[in-house]
């Protein structure tokens, strides 16, 4: 019966008001439970030639990949795996190559090497965003040849990541920033090469920046994040993870400039003190995403002014912040009661921090309180998935607590 009022919708509502609604399983699914139905024929043909929206985090297999392009189906969003036993393009075949050309955003993950991605994207001529990223089993091989290319034929892109694409250098993406003035999101992440001239050269050209990922750029120094903060004050995201080089001086400029921070991280940067964190506190109390995890110096004067003044923090990273004690775990638990991801690894926090999490924060979804050791049972140094975990786990200790 659903098979039957389906084919009676006309094409164009069958296209443009339920399709876009579909994963691409549930059309292929769709697809095999008509196999033998009467109607199968004029299925096909109401899928036929459909710009479906696609989505980018599930990745097309090349069987998958071959069945949308004989259905002309276009996609808006697409991840492509390159298979570790491929060394050219042909593992997409030419004769649907096609279908790409209303993409507007494609991740490619795998052994991607120069040929390939700029045959995809050459492929692409509407894209947005680029996403070339690592996977666990190998690693981008691209170069300043990729970026040359996509700076040459991409000036509306507005979203870049090349996470752990360590062989481009400042003078490929000082071209992009050259080129595409409209670029929101930047994910440079262990691009080991990447210095401050193309940092500040992103600052003066793509002043829309809104998120920017520099972790393990240990190249970066404070004239970088000076001048991102200064030119691009509408910054929302800003990673800065292990960039060693950074100091105080940054951090007084972000808290200055970008006041409509939501998600920061400052995870192994050594130098930072509590006057750091406490001037990003009361200036940017739209946070909602905070990590200093490894950042030894920081004490519970931090913690208790992100618990006043940031009151919709969803996640805090304190990991070997050896320093922090219940004195600010417990205001954090009272105040910041919409945190949804907690990491105390290795702090001096006790029990009275669980208890006061466990009856506080009643939508956290994950605790890692793994070795702190001043917890009473090794029950509780570990990590919980949920907060009824942590509640049963308090009350197998405490069983008269009031949870």
């Amino acid at each position: 019966m659903m098979v039957e009022s389906m084919m009676k919708l006309p094409d164009d509502m069958f296209k443009q008001e339920l399709l876009p609604y579909l994963t691409l399983d549930d059309i292929v699914n769709l697809d095999k439970a008509c196999m033998h139905h009467k109607y199968r024929p004029q299925l096909l043909d109401k899928i036929d030639d459909v710009i479906f929206l696609g989505d980018k985090d599930v990745s097309i297999k090349a069987s998958l990949f071959k069945w949308l392009g004989l259905r002309r189906i276009y996609l808006v969003k697409t991840k492509i795996v390159v298979p570790n036993f491929y060394s050219s393009p042909s593992f997409i075949e030419n004769d649907y190559v096609d279908q790409f050309q209303y993409t507007q955003h494609v991740v490619m993950s795998g052994p991607i090497r120069d040929d390939i991605a700029i045959f995809i994207i050459s492929h692409c001529p509407c894209l947005l965003s680029i996403d070339i990223g690592d996977t666990l089993q190998s690693s981008p091989q691209i170069t300043d040849r990729t970026l040359h290319s996509i700076a040459e034929h991409f000036t509306n892109l507005q979203s870049l990541s090349l996470s752990c694409c360590s062989e481009i250098t400042d003078i490929a993406l000082i071209t992009i920033y050259e080129h595409c003035h409209d670029l929101q999101s930047l994910d440079v992440m262990g691009c080991r090469q990447i210095e401050d001239a193309s940092i500040i050269s992103i600052s003066a050209h793509c002043t829309g920046l809104q998120s920017l990922h520099l972790e393990c750029c240990y190249k970066v120094t404070d004239a970088s994040i000076i001048s991102i903060s200064t030119h691009c004050s509408g910054l929302q995201s800003l990673a800065l993870e292990d960039c060693h080089q950074i100091t105080v001086a940054s951090i007084i400029s972000i808290s200055t400039h970008c006041t409509g921070l939501q998600s920061l991280n400052l995870q192994g940067c050594f130098q930072l003190r509590d006057d750091s964190i406490i001037s990003i506190s009361t200036h940017c109390t739209g946070l909602q995403s905070l990590a200093l995890g490894s950042c030894h110096q920081i004490t519970d004067a931090s913690i208790i002014s992100i618990s006043i003044h940031c009151t919709g923090l969803q996640l805090l990273n304190l990991i070997r912040c050896s320093k922090i004690t219940d004195a600010s775990m417990i205001p954090i638990s009272e105040n910041c009661t919409r945190l949804k991801r907690l990491y105390v690894y290795e702090t001096a926090i006790t029990d009275a921090s669980l208890i006061a999490i466990a009856k506080n924060c009643t939508g956290l979804l994950f605790l890692d309180a793994f070795e702190c050791n001043r917890l009473s049972s090794y029950k509780l140094r570990n990590d919980f998935h949920s907060v009824s975990e942590l509640r049963a786990v308090l009350l197998s200790i405490y069983p008269s607590l009031q949870i």
